[in-house]
């Protein structure tokens, strides 16, 4: 364990290296994190412009949840998202076989070689935003609400992290499926809205379930909606598919075809 640590701080430094090296690059996807996290707190307005609630949640309850959406997905694509990006272009043209061959695991190479620092804005931004909703709304918190809200968050992470690894793991067969990328993130953006918006429709709500509990389940303890079910929902989803995407991986990995083959 101490070895990836050691691995991942020296990775942290070389994507410091290459962000104060691309400095232009660095101010365009600042602006593209912040301008997509505007852009979902004026959807609320939208959402919300003929009707005071929307499937049981109040505006000021959605907008409470696009703050926890902007702090939660800001984080995962902080750690996972370019990483993502790449994976087909590795698979692709060979280069996945540099990875394989060093003596530390491919998951772990492969999901944290690149980190997003641009990011921390749009965290940043969800977490001045949530806090400024709470105070507005007078909403009363206790540790015990904080604590669950960043805990049942991470596992959030965890969970829409698995599903992204596991579809993008088809890649190793169907190596031109880059656009399987484009989909995971409209797929994270449906986070952003609450899960019973999803109900009525009762074939597609069944395959989006892990999703939508990703991020409604934590916020909703900000407010005092949670259930224990959702909790317990979204802990077996994220251990089962967390589970899958390691087997899955290592299944997959027996089909690559490498450049030198």
């Amino acid at each position: 364990m101490k070895k990836y640590f050691k691995v991942y701080k020296t990775l942290l430094q070389l994507n410091l290296s290459t962000l104060t090296a691309y400095r232009a690059n660095f101010i365009n996807s600042l602006i593209s994190s912040l301008a997509w996290g505007s852009f979902s707190v004026l959807s609320v307005f939208l959402l919300t412009s003929k009707t005071s609630s929307v499937y049981g949640w109040s505006k000021n309850e959605l907008l409470i949840l696009i703050g926890a959406y902007n702090i939660f997905i800001g984080i995962f694509h902080l750690l996972f998202s370019r990483n993502f990006d790449r994976f087909s272009t590795l698979i692709h043209y060979g280069q996945l076989d540099g990875l394989l061959v060093k003596p530390m695991d491919s998951q772990f190479l492969l999901s944290f070689w690149f980190f997003n620092y641009t990011s921390f804005f749009r965290i940043l931004l969800g977490i001045l935003f949530t806090v400024y909703m709470l105070f507005q709304t007078h909403q009363a918190l206790s540790f015990l609400a904080i604590l669950g809200f960043v805990i049942f968050g991470i596992i959030g992470i965890l969970l829409l992290y698995s599903v992204w690894f596991i579809i993008v793991t088809f890649t190793i067969w169907f190596t031109r499926l880059s656009n399987l990328v484009e989909l995971l993130y409209n797929l994270n953006g449906m986070t952003r809205y609450p899960q019973e918006m999803f109900r009525g429709t009762k074939i597609i709500f069944f395959f989006l379930l892990p999703i939508t509990l990703a991020l409604t389940t934590p916020t909703k303890l900000l407010f005092s909606k949670s259930s224990t079910s959702d909790f317990f929902l979204l802990f077996i989803f994220s251990v089962i598919l967390f589970y899958i995407s390691r087997k899955f991986w290592k299944f997959a990995l027996k089909f690559y075809t490498s450049a030198s083959s």
